[in-house]
């Protein structure tokens, strides 16, 4: 079976799975939370039209507040 890593962790590869929808399916508040793809920064304007491949390696990365 296909799969890509969600912050190190294998999950099963879904066809037409946007990253905006996988950021929305773990419950996360998108302006809350950065995306990085294969390494590279992803914009929040390009998550909506952004499929996950078999593969990938999605890190979701929560700004930590505090001081």
């Amino acid at each position: 079976m296909p799969e890509f890593f969600l912050n190190q962790q294998p999950q099963p590869w879904r066809e037409g799975l946007s990253v905006s929808a996988l950021v929305a399916e773990q419950g996360h508040d998108p302006a809350a939370v950065a995306t990085a793809l294969n390494g590279r920064f992803l914009p929040r304007s390009e998550r909506e039209t952004t499929r996950l491949q078999p593969g990938d390696v999605l890190t979701l990365i929560q700004p930590i507040a505090g001081g």
